[in-house]
């Protein structure tokens, strides 16, 4: 009988249970980066509000455009 013609047995707990750990951290990392991402998000909004606030401010502030000739 030839040794390569036995059915190979392995327990598939172990391995279930190693790629549950696996996706359960992949899981949660996911999760971190979106709470994260959200968080970068929010800030940015809040640079880029606070931005176009100064440009407003600092438009008003000009002088109505007409020439400048006497």
């Amino acid at each position: 009988m030839d040794r390569y013609s036995e059915p190979v047995t392995v327990d598939a707990e172990t391995y279930i249970g190693l790629l549950r750990t696996q996706l359960t951290e992949a899981w949660g990392n996911s999760q971190a980066e979106l709470v994260l991402a959200k968080a970068e998000n929010a800030q940015l909004r809040t640079l880029l509000a606070k931005r176009d606030q100064q440009i407003a401010d600092l438009n008003a502030e000009k002088p109505a455009a007409g020439s400048t000739r006497p």
